[in-house]
C-alpha cells in the first residue's frame, strides 16, 4: 500500500536531514547487530532483543513482513522516494523531521532501518530493564496511585507533544507503553507506530489500532477524531490498570460511571473525564495536562 505524502497530507514535504540512512542488505545487518530473545509477536511479525556489536548498546529489532509494510511518498530538496510509513511517523513523533518540531524524549528512539527483499527491520533503542505495562501487570506488578500518576503525567505530556508534531498514534494501550527506571525514577517510552497517521482536522473513517480499545464514536457515528480518541485511549489504559473486570463497551455506555474506593477522587474523575461517551465533551489533551490529578 502506498500513501501519497505529497498530495493527500497536510504539509508538502519533510526535512529528512536527521533521518537514518536506510540499508538494503542483510549482510550489513548481521555485521552490525546480534539478535537474542523474542520480545513480542504480532500480525506484523516479531520484535527481538539484541545488541549493536560496535558498543554492545541494547536494541530492539522489529521484523515486519514486506506484505505488511506501508510506504509513503516523501519529497525533500527536489528528491522524491518511497519511505516506510512507520519510520516517518516514529521519527516525526519524536520531533526529528519537520522544522519547528519539538523533541519528544518519551518516544522510542529510532536507530537504523533495513528495507530488505522479504522484510523491513526497524532498529530501536531498548532502555535497560524496560518492559511494557501489559507484561508487567501479567507478572503481578501493581502500581500505586502515585506511581500511576508519574506514568500518566509523562504519557499525557508525550502525546501532547506528539500531536503538536503532527502525529496521531492511534494505538495507545498497555502493550505499547514501556516502563523502566531512569535515575531511580519511573520513565516511559511509547512504541509501535505501525497504526499511526497524521493529525488532521477532518475525521478518520478507516479504523487502525486495536478494536477493543476503539472509542464509542467509531461504532455509533462510524468516524473518529485524533484528539478525542487519544484521550479515550488514555482513560482506558488507566481504567484497565485497576479494574478486575473485562471491559465491554455496551455495558460501559449503559452502566454507572466506574469508581474505585482505593483511588482518590481526582484519579476517579480523571478516568471518567477521559471516558466521556460524547467525544465533544471529552477534555482536550491540554486540559488533561491541567487536571488536578496530574498537577
Amino acid at each position: 500500500k502506498l500513501m501519497n505524502f505529497i498530495v493527500d497530507r497536510f504539509f508538502i514535504g519533510v526535512v529528512l536531514d536527521n533521518l537514518v540512512n536506510v540499508k538494503n542488505t542483510f549482510k550489513d545487518f548481521k555485521q552490525k547487530y546480534r539478535e537474542f530473545d523474542v520480545l513480542g509477536k504480532g500480525s506484523f511479525g516479531s520484535v527481538m532483543s539484541g545488541v549493536r556489536l560496535s558498543d554492545l548498546t541494547p536494541v530492539a529489532i522489529k521484523h515486519i513482513s514486506i506484505h505488511k509494510v506501508d510506504y509513503m511518498r516523501v519529497i525533500w530538496n527536489g528528491y522524491c522516494w518511497d519511505e516506510v510509513s512507520e519510520v516517518v511517523y516514529m521519527a516525526q513523533a519524536a520531533g526529528r523531521l519537520r522544522n519547528g518540531s519539538e523533541e519528544n524524549c518519551s518516544v522510542i528512539g529510532l536507530i537504523d532501518v533495513y528495507d530488505l527483499k522479504d522484510e523491513v527491520l526497524i532498529i530501536m533503542e531498548q532502555p535497560v530493564g524496560a518492559m511494557d505495562i501489559r507484561k508487567l501487570c501479567n507478572r503481578g506488578v501493581y502500581y500505586t496511585e502515585h506511581q500511576a500518576k508519574c506514568i500518566f503525567k509523562q504519557l499525557v505530556d508525550a502525546v501532547v507533544l506528539m500531536h503538536k508534531n503532527g502525529i496521531f498514534h492511534r494505538d495507545i494501550k498497555a502493550d505499547n507503553i514501556l516502563v523502566y527506571l531512569k535515575e531511580q525514577k519511573l520513565s516511559i517510552k511509547i512504541i509501535d507506530f505501525g497504526c499511526s497517521d497524521f493529525v488532521r482536522e477532518s475525521s478518520h473513517r478507516r479504523f487502525a489500532g486495536t478494536l477493543a480499545f476503539a472509542p464509542p464514536e467509531l461504532f455509533m457515528q462510524r468516524e473518529y477524531y485524533a484528539e478525542p480518541t487519544t484521550v479515550w485511549e488514555i482513560g482506558r489504559l488507566l481504567l484497565d490498570l485497576y479494574s478486575k473486570d473485562k471491559f465491554h463497551l455496551r455495558t460501559f455506555v449503559k452502566g454507572p460511571k466506574p469508581h474505585f474506593d482505593f483511588l482518590s477522587d481526582e484519579c476517579n474523575d480523571f478516568i471518567n473525564q477521559c471516558l466521556t461517551i460524547d467525544p465533544k465533551k471529552r477534555p482536550s489533551l491540554i486540559a488533561l495536562q491541567c487536571h488536578p490529578w496530574l498537577v
